[in-house]
């Protein structure tokens, strides 16, 4: 896998630059700005011009090698908390506890999207590799791809299996900046059946959409787009996922938050995590050396 963490290698308005201690890819361009940490491979800010950042991440995250940054978009994989058997770890893997490499990067002042046919303009794509962490010995790898620009933000998980077969749980961790999670409605989740992790995975069917209102960890049988409406900061965030089974939502809220170190005491407020996922039961079973593509489109819209 070649990389190019060279500075003089990056595209244009991409630095590399120490954070918190840490190596992170910092975006700074007309359309928008963002960070990504080497660490995990986790993009932490997404700040379109003109807008709030779409992204959520803790005053109190912890940055260091071997260490999951709260907030952001973490990489879960190539299992999903405890993984199907429920006694795996690290919790949601290893992808997000390595340091990933730079593999490619390319500024573009106009380009057509392949999935939507449409032209854009003053965008960044921004391409991670993990080759050689895999603990097993099997060599599983990764890469993502970033596409970074003010109208959307895409994110492409790409896993393949090394010399055994793989049962596949994979995730895009999202959390979402919002003005006050309790106000937040949801589109795309009535009518679906979802697994309750507060109750040991209990299978139960939403009535009507969602509300926050108490902590939430659902395992959604979704794999459409979701809307979150927030009347606070006045915006829709809209997430549309491709090769995804479930989606997941979460929020501690005051009761899980008062347990989480990394983040302060009242912050369950300014985030929901909407989460595009391969996970319990739709996992996705890859012979050796194939490869799962997981992806997430993030579109803002004032309200």
């Amino acid at each position: 896998m070649s990389t190019t963490t060279s500075p003089e290698d990056l595209p244009q308005g991409v630095t590399l630059e120490d954070l918190h201690g840490t190596p992170a890819l910092v975006v700074d361009i007309p359309a928008c700005s963002a960070v990504i940490h080497l660490d995990g491979a986790h993009l932490t800010s997404w700040v379109p011009d003109g807008e709030d950042d779409v992204l959520w991440t803790s005053p109190d995250a912890v940055y260091a090698e071997g260490e999951p940054i709260r907030g952001g978009i973490p990489l879960i994989g190539p299992w999903f908390g405890p993984g199907r058997d429920g006694r795996t770890t690290p919790s949601h893997g290893w992808l997000r506890n390595h340091r990933w490499e730079v593999v490619a990067g390319e500024h573009f002042h106009g380009w057509a999207d392949e999935d939507a046919d449409v032209v854009h303009s003053d965008s960044v794509a921004i391409t991670l590799g993990l080759e050689g962490a895999d603990p097993s010995g099997q060599g599983i790898a990764a890469q993502v791809q970033f596409v970074i620009g003010a109208d959307h933000l895409q994110v492409r998980l790409d896993v393949t299996a090394g010399d055994e077969p793989l049962e596949l749980e994979a995730a895009l961790h999202t959390y979402l900046s919002v003005g006050d999670v309790e106000a937040a409605r949801f589109t795309g989740l009535s009518g679906a059946s979802y697994l309750d992790n507060l109750r040991d995975l209990a299978p139960a069917v939403q009535e009507g959409e969602p509300e926050i209102d108490g902590p939430v960890d659902r395992v959604y049988e979704v794999s459409g787009p979701v809307t979150v409406h927030d009347p606070v900061l006045e915006r829709e965030i809209v997430v549309s996922p491709h090769g995804s089974s479930r989606t997941v939502l979460w929020n501690p809220f005051s009761d899980g938050a008062a347990h989480l170190d990394d983040m302060p005491l009242d912050a369950w407020k300014q985030f929901v995590c909407v989460e595009t996922a391969v996970a319990k039961d739709g996992f996705v079973a890859l012979a050796p050396g194939a490869t799962h593509c997981l992806k997430a489109r993030y579109e803002v819209a004032r309200s």
